[in-house]
C-alpha cells in the first residue's frame, strides 16, 4: 500500500468514528446512560483520535558495471562540452584530469590550448546526444561505440561571430580503463565520419 493510500484510508476511518460520536450525543440528550464512552449523568466522554503513519522507505538499484561505463564516458563529454564552453575555454577544468587519461588526456588539453589560442569557444547545443553502448568489458577496461551527431558552433570570443558550423555525424571508438575505481577514457578514436546527419545517426 502506497502512502497516499494509507492516508486517505486513516482519513476515512477517522469521519467514521466522528458520525459515530455524534449519533452518541444525540442519542444522550435523555440523560439515559449509553454505555461505554458515557458517564452515568449522562454525558459523553470522547477519546482523543490518534493517527499513525508508517515510515516510507525507498531503495534504489545499485548500477550495473555497463552503466557504470557509460555514465563515465557522458561524464567524459560533459567535462569536454564544460571546459571548452562559453564564457571562454579553460584547459585546466578538473572534469577533464577526472574522466580523461592515457593519450586522451594530453591530446585534449592540447586541442583546448589551440582553440583558447584563437580567442574562441565551443557552443554545443543542449539537445546533443551519444548514442552509446558497451561492446566489451571486462575487469578495468572496457570498449565502447559511440554515434553521435556533431553540431557543435565555434564562435569567437566577445563578438559571437561564428567561425565554423558545419554538422557532421561520427562513430567513435573509446577504450575506457579504470583507475582508482574512476573509469577514464584512454583511447578515443573517430573510426567513420559522414557529413551532415548520416551513416550510423539514421541506420
Amino acid at each position: 500500500m502506497s502512502l497516499s493510500q494509507n492516508r486517505w484510508l486513516t482519513l476515512g476511518t477517522s469521519l467514521v468514528v466522528v458520525a459515530l460520536l455524534g449519533v452518541a450525543c444525540d442519542n444522550g440528550e435523555d440523560g439515559e446512560a449509553l454505555g461505554a464512552g458515557s458517564d452515568a449523568d449522562g454525558t459523553t466522554t470522547t477519546v482523543p483520535e490518534t493517527a499513525t503513519t508508517l515510515p516510507v522507505t525507498t531503495t534504489t538499484a545499485a548500477p550495473t558495471p555497463e552503466e557504470e561505463v557509460l555514465a563515465a564516458y557522458q561524464g567524459y563529454w560533459d567535462a569536454v562540452d564544460d571546459a571548452f564552453g562559453p564564457p571562454e575555454v579553460d584547459p585546466e577544468s578538473p572534469g577533464l584530469r577526472r574522466f580523461a587519461t592515457g593519450e586522451v588526456l594530453p591530446g585534449i588539453i592540447d586541442s583546448a590550448e589551440e582553440v583558447k589560442a584563437e580567442n574562441a569557444y565551443v557552443r554545443t547545443p543542449e539537445d546533443s546526444t551519444h548514442e552509446s553502448e558497451v561492446v566489451s568489458l571486462e575487469e578495468s577496461t572496457a570498449t565502447v561505440r559511440d554515434c553521435t551527431v556533431d553540431d557543435a558552433v565555434l564562435e569567437r570570443v566577445g563578438t559571437g561571430e561564428i567561425l565554423d558550423d558545419a554538422v557532421s555525424t561520427r562513430e567513435y571508438i573509446a577504450m575506457l580503463v579504470l583507475e582508482d575505481g574512476q573509469w577514464k577514457v584512454a583511447v578515443l578514436t573517430e573510426a567513420n565520419t559522414w557529413e551532415g546527419v548520416a551513416g550510423c545517426a539514421i541506420e
